[in-house]
């Protein structure tokens, strides 16, 4: 996963390694995650995202715009799908090590895998018609349709 791939013949989600655009000393380390995928983003929607261990967030999609997701700290399990009648589909995230960016209409969702907190850097694509969230479930909560 250390360079950019699609996941599907349709462009669902892609990630981009990050390895060329951390710098790490004694210090600690510096991260510029859209120096490698050259992103559009939209500054007005940056913003960080911490989820507790085994909390999940997301469960939404953005019908026109395409968002990032850039984990600084932590491990975390996206979820995403492309419609009802698709399967779920999953990508593990390690801090400094991908950004991933999930294109307009995806359904998708982060669970924080690890022990500690998982915090993330997320952004969109600008969107000429205006920033929309759609929240709507990746998985279904039992008894709903899939």
């Amino acid at each position: 996963m250390e360079s950019k791939h699609p996941h599907r013949d349709e462009k669902q989600i892609e990630s981009y390694g990050l390895a060329e655009c951390c710098y790490t000393d004694e210090r600690g380390w510096v991260l510029f995650p859209w120096e490698v995928t050259k992103a559009p983003i939209d500054t007005a929607t940056l913003h960080i995202v911490n989820i507790m261990p085994g909390a999940t967030r997301g469960d939404h999609y953005h019908p026109r715009a395409a968002e990032w997701l850039c984990p600084i700290e932590g491990e975390g399990l996206l979820k995403w799908r492309s419609g009802s009648d698709s399967d779920v589909q999953e990508l593990c995230l390690e801090a400094h090590r991908i950004c991933v960016k999930i294109h307009p209409g995806i359904r998708h969702a982060v669970t924080n895998i690890g022990g500690g907190e998982l915090l993330l850097v997320a952004a969109r694509e600008k969107d000429p018609k205006g920033d929309v969230t759609v929240p709507e479930k990746v998985e279904s909560v039992r008894g709903e349709e899939r």
